[in-house]
């Protein structure tokens, strides 16, 4: 049975964690802090719907107290733990002359360096920054770091951003968009499910982890731990055939159509 497509689309946006990385970055930060119970409780809570982001995000960073260098750990974890696919459908999607974006309520001093990695753009890669104390670490030691950031220097508060809230991403994805462009949004929890109305087609991505809400209502919605099939969704048949990880992507439908979960009312 054909599998009912969208139309191709312009722009792709993608959540960061837990879907370009089988990661959640707070969780990563609460594993090297030692308080792994406390915040997947409160990750969890949120993701799946059951509290408002707004409403764990400040009590998460107060717990962890993140310094520069608990950041740039949790952005080599990412690296590590990157989606299978994700970098060669990220640069499928430039060749073919797509834009993608990254809109993530992650932590910026982590995400922009893991989505430039990947072949975003900087300019197009959104999350929330924080604001640390200078006076932390040893800040007197002005010559060590007259050239780059102390890493001793612990979070004193985070960028008031819509990104922080459960509806942020309905808020800023329209911002970007080019008027008149088809968009697409990837995302795994209940914040990419809230900004589907903002996009033309919205996926929801359980390669990682199956968030019950967006899998019950997601337009389209893959089961495979690779984002590969997201071509099969953003592109025009018989675009980029002769890309392997298109290739990929065929052979995964081909092999298992519940690889791609389609609701009735999802062609658009």
């Amino acid at each position: 049975m054909r599998i009912p497509r969208p139309q191709p689309v312009d722009e792709v946006f993608f959540d960061c964690d837990s879907t370009l990385s089988a990661i959640e970055g707070i969780d990563e930060l609460a594993r090297l802090k030692g308080a792994e119970a406390r915040i997947a409780e409160l990750t969890d809570a949120a993701m799946n719907g059951r509290v408002p982001l707004q409403a764990v995000y400040a009590e998460r960073l107060r717990l962890l107290a993140p310094t520069r260098a608990d950041l740039k750990a949790v952005e080599a974890a990412y690296r590590r733990h990157v989606v299978p696919d994700a970098r060669e459908v990220i640069a499928a999607l430039h060749a073919l002359g797509r834009r993608v974006y990254i809109v993530s309520g992650g932590l910026a001093d982590a995400v922009v360096g893991f989505g430039v990695w990947l072949g975003v753009p900087r300019e197009r890669i959104y999350a929330v920054g924080l604001t640390y104390n200078q006076l932390s670490g040893r800040w007197w030691d002005y010559q060590q770091y007259a050239e780059h950031e102390n890493p001793e220097e612990t979070y004193l508060m985070y960028e008031e951003s819509p990104l922080t809230t459960q509806h942020g991403k309905a808020e800023v994805i329209p911002r970007l968009r080019v008027p008149g462009a088809r968009a697409m949004l990837v995302g795994d929890g209940a914040s990419d499910l809230a900004a589907a109305h903002v996009v033309d087609v919205f996926v929801g991505f359980g390669g990682v982890v199956v968030r019950p809400v967006v899998a019950a209502n997601a337009p389209y919605f893959l089961t495979t731990p690779s984002l590969a099939p997201i071509l099969l969704l953003a592109l025009a048949d018989g675009e980029g055939e002769d890309l392997p990880v298109k290739q990929r992507a065929r052979r995964m439908l081909a092999e298992n159509p519940d690889v791609l979960r389609v609701h009735q009312a999802a062609a658009r």
